[in-house]
C-alpha cells in the first residue's frame, strides 16, 4: 500500500498532468481494442504493485497448490467412487478419461491457468476465488496496461532508478506449449515444429489476444491458425483447419461447458482429440480443477484420504468453505440469515455469470435468487473480503483518493508463474457486472 500512496503523492503533485495521463490512457485502450464483447477495459490512474517479496510468497504458494491438482487428477482416474463426486455427465467422462495420463509425462497436468485469489498485503494471508484453466485470458490486457506506462509520468517518477520488470505473457507460453507437445509426444528439439491451431468458437472467444498469440507462435518459427471448432474436419487420420492446414497441435481456447453445449455440431473435432489424432494442449481432464465443486470436494474425506496432513491444512488455510447449493446447505449454513456472509455461483461459467453476492440484495431477493437455483448446478461459497488500496480515477474525479477492493491473479503455464492479471473495484465484489477494472501490473525488484 505504501507504494500506491507514493504514486498518489507524485500525482497529486501535478494532477493537470496526471489527468491528462489518464485521459490518454483511455484513448490508447479504444485505439488499441481493448475490449471484449464490445465492452472497453476500464482502468485507474496508479498501476498494481507487487513485491518481490509478495511474489516469492505467491509462488510458493503456487508451487503446493499444483501439488494438490495433480494428486487429484490422478485419483479421478484411478478411483471410479471418487469420480462420482464430480457428479460429471457421462459424455465429459469420457472426455476426461480421453487423456492418456499415464503416458502424458506425468504432472503437471494443467499447463494452463489462471489462479484468481484474495491477498491481504499486510498479513500475507491468500484466500481462493477461482481457478481458471479452459479459456484462460486476459494475458493482451496485461501487456497493452503494462505498455501504457510509458504514458504514466507520475509512474515514470516514481519507476525511476527503481529495479522493476513486468511480465511477459506470450513468448514464454509459446514455449512452454512446447515444452507440453513434446513431453506428450516424445518429440525432442531435434524434430520438426508442430502445426498449431489455436481453437475456439470465435463468435465468443478473444479473437484479438488470438491474433497476439498467432503472432507468437509463427514467430518462434510454427504454421500456426484461428480456427472455429466448428469449421475443422477430421478424415481419420488428420485434422485439418478450414484452410486446409494440418493440425498437429491443439491450443484449446474453447471452453469446456461452450463445447459440451454444442458436443453434437463438433464431432471432427472431438474425435481427432479422443482418437490421439492430435496433440491436445489443454485436455479435458482439466475440467477436473476448472469446475467449482472442485472447492467443495477438496474438503470430502475421500479427499483428506488422499492428502498429506500439510496439503489438507493448506485446503482449511486457503480454500473458502464451500457447499453445493442444496435446500439443506441454506438451512444449515443460515444463508438466508446471514446473506452478507454468502455467494452463490454456477459450478461450471464464466464472465461473471450467474453470480451473486447475499450483500448486494435484499432478504426477499436473496431468498429469491437461491431458492431459483436450487434446481440448476450452483455452489455457496463464504464470502471474502478483499483486501483495499488507495487508487484514482479521473473518469469520476481528479481530487477523490478511493480505497479499492484486490482481485489477483496469477497465469501459470505447466505449472510455473509467469505473470500477473490485477482486478479492482470501487466496493467489495470485483466483477464485471458490478464495477470491475483492470490495472496493469508490475513487480518491484
Amino acid at each position: 500500500m505504501a507504494y500506491e500512496k507514493d504514486i498518489i503523492n507524485i500525482i497529486q503533485t501535478d494532477k493537470t498532468q496526471a489527468a491528462a495521463d489518464f485521459s490518454r490512457m483511455c484513448e490508447l485502450i479504444q485505439e488499441n481494442d481493448l475490449s471484449y464483447k464490445g465492452v472497453y477495459v476500464r482502468s485507474l490512474a496508479v498501476p498494481k504493485l507487487i513485491t518481490a517479496a509478495q511474489y516469492d510468497e505467491i509462488c510458493r504458494f503456487i508451487e503446493a497448490l499444483y501439488t494438490i491438482f495433480d494428486r487429484v487428477i490422478e485419483q479421478y482416474f484411478a478411483d471410479e467412487h471418487y469420480r462420482r463426486l464430480f457428479d460429471f455427465d457421462a459424455a465429459l467422462e469420457a472426455l476426461i478419461l480421453s487423456a492418456d495420463l499415464a503416458g502424458s509425462g506425468g504432472p503437471p497436468y494443467i499447463p494452463m491457468a489462471r489462479i484468481d485469489f484474495f491477498l491481504d498485503e499486510e498479513t500475507g494471508a491468500i484466500k481462493m476465488c477461482e481457478i481458471n484453466t479452459d479459456g484462460t485470458s486476459a494475458m493482451n490486457e496485461d501487456r497493452l496496461l503494462g505498455e501504457f506506462l510509458a504514458e504514466n509520468s507520475a509512474f515514470q517518477r516514481f519507476i525511476k532508478d527503481r529495479p522493476h520488470r513486468r511480465f511477459e505473457l506470450f513468448d514464454t507460453w509459446v514455449q512452454e506449449f512446447l515444452a507440453a507437445w513434446r513431453k506428450k509426444t516424445g518429440r525432442t528439439e531435434n524434430d520438426a515444429l508442430p502445426r498449431v491451431a489455436i481453437v475456439d468458437f470465435l463468435n465468443v472467444g478473444y479473437v484479438t489476444e488470438f491474433e497476439v498469440f498467432k503472432t507468437t507462435f509463427i514467430n518462434q518459427g510454427m504454421d500456426c491458425e484461428i480456427c472455429d471448432i466448428r469449421e475443422l474436419t477430421y478424415d481419420g487420420d488428420t485434422l485439418r483447419s478450414k484452410s486446409g492446414m494440418a493440425i498437429d497441435a491443439i491450443y484449446r481456447r474453447a471452453v469446456t461447458s461452450d463445447i459440451m453445449a454444442a458436443y453434437g455440431g463438433i464431432g471432427p473435432f472431438i474425435r481427432a482429440a479422443t482418437e490421439g489424432a492430435v496433440c491436445l494442449i489443454g485436455d479435458f481432464l482439466t475440467q477436473i480443477v476448472h469446475n467449482k465443486r472442485f472447492f467443495y470436494i477438496l474438503y470430502h474425506p475421500l479427499t483428506d484420504n488422499i492428502l498429506t496432513g500439510e496439503q489438507r491444512a493448506f485446503i482449511r488455510r486457503h480454500f473458502p468453505p464451500t457447499y453445493p447449493l442444496t435446500a439443506q446447505t441454506l438451512a444449515e449454513q443460515e444463508v438466508f440469515a446471514q446473506r452478507a456472509d454468502w455467494i452463490i455461483k454456477p459450478c461450471d461459467s464464466y464472465g461473471a455469470k450467474g453470480f451473486y453476492a447475499g450483500k448486494n440484495e435484499t432478504d426477499g431477493r436473496w431468498r429469491e435468487l437461491c431458492e431459483a437455483q436450487l434446481r440448476e448446478d450452483y455452489i455457496v461459497q463464504r464470502f471474502q473480503t478483499p483486501y483495499k488500496t488507495p487508487n484514482m480515477d479521473f473518469s469520476v474525479s481528479a481530487e477523490k483518493i478511493h480505497e479499492y477492493a484486490n482481485l489477483t491473479g496469477i497465469y501459470c503455464y505447466n505449472g510455473r508463474p509467469y505473470g500477473a492479471y490485477s482486478r479492482l473495484a470501487g466496493g467489495e465484489i470485483i466483477s464485471t457486472q458490478y464495477d470491475e477494472k483492470t490495472a496493469a501490473t508490475v513487480l518491484l525488484l
